[in-house]
């Protein structure tokens, strides 16, 4: 057992030196690849579904590699994350509680484990901008978002959940054979400048009318907009009319977080409310933008507040 805890420890500082992590992890991976299958169809008992299991947790993991502190907790880790993916699978085909209570000491490793807000890999949000549009908004929310239930995901794109499970197996699959062939990846640099152009552009947008102007006008006149509600609007001057809104009744939105494909933009939003109105905007908000161009396209708008402005 100490040999091994070393050689995790040393794969993983090899890996380090030489910036040749994805090789190295992928390495590591092969090695427990049987143990998670084994774990997959104990749980799930259905051989495609322990497959994709298998690819789930290959991204998931590489994604999250940063957050393991412990190099030599690799097996038990990946265990974990294996567990967490079949355990809300069984929830969601709603089966019977006795099939939950037979994992329940797997449930509470799992219950210990984080996933909010966590920031993966450039190589991933790299790597999904070969994939075409629909997988990357499905990929971008399960991945990248606070809201990556299937539900929340059926939700804020406006289609049933099974379109979401197929449209995330396909990613699974195709994300996992991208990796698998490239080994490395660079951050493209549309992915980068999107972020920094949310960060920039949000940070200064309600005191500086210049950032402000420029911010609206990378929205094309005709975009798409897709609220949560299910109503749909169509024009820039939407965006525009919200800003006025928040200046004339002085709320606040703020970026928290932004995470970019280079195709597809997922913001999170946070609003702090006037004191003596503090109910009036939701406090936060998922906001995603299409832009295979230089404009924005499409716009999915998580959590939109069911006021008057917003009608």
């Amino acid at each position: 057992m100490i040999a091994a805890q070393q050689q995790y420890k040393n794969a993983f500082q090899e890996a380090a030196d030489s910036e040749i992590l994805l090789p190295a992890f992928l390495h590591l991976f092969e090695q427990h690849r049987g143990m998670l299958y084994a774990i997959a169809l104990r749980m799930l008992g259905y051989g495609e579904d322990a497959k994709d299991a298998v690819q789930e947790t290959f991204i998931k993991a590489y994604t999250q590699l940063h957050t393991l502190k412990d190099k030599s907790a690799f097996s038990g880790w990946l265990k974990s994350i294996m567990y967490n993916h079949c355990l809300m699978e069984l929830r969601f085909r709603k089966r019977k509680t006795v099939a939950l209570n037979k994992y329940a000491n797997e449930k509470e490793i799992i219950e210990d484990a984080t996933h909010d807000a966590e920031k993966a890999p450039e190589e991933i949000k790299s790597t999904l901008s070969n994939l075409s549009e629909t997988l990357q908004l499905t990929a971008m929310l399960r991945f990248f978002s606070k809201n990556s239930s299937y539900h929340q995901i059926a939700d804020i794109l406006n289609i049933p959940v099974g379109t979401v499970r197929s449209r995330l197996a396909e990613t699974r699959t195709k994300l996992s054979s991208l990796l698998l062939q490239k080994h490395c990846f660079e951050k493209t640099n549309k992915a980068k400048e999107m972020e920094e152009f949310y960060h920039y552009h949000m940070n200064d947008l309600y005191d500086n009318i210049s950032v402000r102007n420029a911010f609206l006008n990378h929205f094309d006149e005709h975009v798409f907009i897709s609220l949560t509600s299910g109503k749909t609007k169509i024009g820039s001057a939407y965006m525009q009319k919200e800003i006025e809104f928040d200046l004339q009744y002085g709320a606040r939105t703020t970026l928290a977080e932004v995470n970019s494909s280079g195709n597809v933009s997922v913001l999170e939003l946070s609003t702090t409310n006037p004191a003596d109105n503090p109910t009036l905007c939701p406090l936060s908000a998922t906001f995603i933008v299409v832009h295979p161009t230089q404009k924005v396209e499409k716009i999915f708008l998580h959590n939109a507040p069911r006021l008057p402005h917003w009608e």
